[in-house]
């Protein structure tokens, strides 16, 4: 590709997946949750992947805050604006940061309410990161250059992570439960960089580059369950895989635009078996990989319905293999289950 269309190309994606701006998106689809079944590959395949909701709004559950209705207003609360990173704690309840709204979406599974966290505090929220041992939701806030970190249930404030100027438009985050360590992309700084629980620096992985091991406006994170980090590595489309100590285990993927290569790679995650699932916002789907990169599912195009998007960014596989896709322009968030083969 000519240098100059590159540089064109890479300020324009900058803008996409990184502008937490409020440019208004499509109108949500309609209201009421989809019926019927959704699964792929299509039938008589065995199904692999199926569709099980949608979060978006209100009516998603029975009552919204009234306070926050009068603060706000009623049309402003109703719904997702511009979502884009999502995360489940270990109760089943769902994060989602929406960058227009500068807040955090709760969609509380275990008081069936909509509640809403950081307000006053964030300007841009865009990655997200669950400690469910202390109940802390860690918030990356790619307008403020910080990463804070919430109560989960409260969303009051109750550290801020990293020196003046540590960051430079940070963005996708992941928790390591077992060592304790907060993974942040210092997106613009073309690093990883790696706290711990009390917010104190460990170690920085990477540097700007296209080598094994550099990074090119890394984006979004991901764990496997040994501990693996998985990194998006959105300029050098591709993605990059190391220890929980950061040593380069392997990479897969480059630029193209048919399936099992990357245009616009947003949102990753890993379920129980190993498999790797990246979002592309260019190509409206997500990808799902085998451990050595080799594609063997790809599910959506541009649309409203069920397994249809429209610009997802961010993602999110729990521990029961649901799979959580923020629906950006579309202003919801898609859930799938990961169907394991009987044996």
């Amino acid at each position: 590709m000519p240098q100059r269309l590159l540089i064109l190309f890479s300020t324009l994606l900058l803008f996409l997946i990184f502008s937490s701006g409020c440019a208004t998106a499509p109108s949500t689809p309609g209201a009421e949750t989809p019926k019927g079944e959704y699964v792929w590959p299509n039938p008589p395949a065995t199904a692999r992947i199926k569709w099980l909701t949608q979060w978006s709004n209100r009516n998603d559950f029975s009552k919204a805050s009234e306070v926050l209705e009068f603060l706000i207003g009623k049309e402003r609360v109703e719904k997702l604006r511009r979502p884009a990173g999502v995360v489940a704690d270990s109760a089943g309840n769902i994060y989602v940061a929406d960058s227009e709204m500068r807040m955090v979406f709760l969609f509380d599974m275990e008081r069936k309410s909509l509640n809403f966290l950081g307000i006053g505090s964030l300007a841009g929220p865009v990655g997200l990161a669950i400690d469910n041992k202390f109940g802390v939701l860690y918030v990356s806030d790619s307008r403020l250059d910080k990463v804070f970190a919430l109560n989960k249930r409260t969303g009051n404030v109750v550290m801020t992570i990293g020196s003046p100027s540590e960051f430079k438009n940070p963005t996708g985050m992941v928790f390591n439960e077992e060592k304790g360590w907060l993974y942040v992309s210092d997106t613009q700084n073309h690093v990883i960089k790696v706290f711990n629980r009390e917010g104190r620096p460990l170690f920085t992985i990477g540097k700007r580059g296209d080598q094994n091991g550099e990074f090119n406006f890394p984006s979004y994170l991901a764990l496997d369950r040994t501990g693996r980090l998985y990194v998006v590595d959105s300029f050098n489309f591709r993605v990059q895989i190391f220890d929980p100590e950061g040593n380069f285990i392997n990479k897969f993927g480059r630029l193209g635009d048919a399936s099992g290569y990357f245009s616009r790679p947003g949102g990753i995650g890993i379920d129980s078996e190993g498999h790797i699932y990246v979002v592309d916002s260019a190509f409206n789907n997500f990808q799902i990989f085998n451990s050595n990169g080799k594609l063997l599912l790809w599910i959506g195009n541009a649309g409203t319905k069920p397994g249809e998007f429209s610009m997802p960014l961010g993602m999110y596989v729990d521990s029961s293999d649901k799979i959580y896709v923020s629906d950006t322009f579309n202003r919801r968030v898609q859930v799938f289950q990961y169907l394991k083969e009987q044996k």
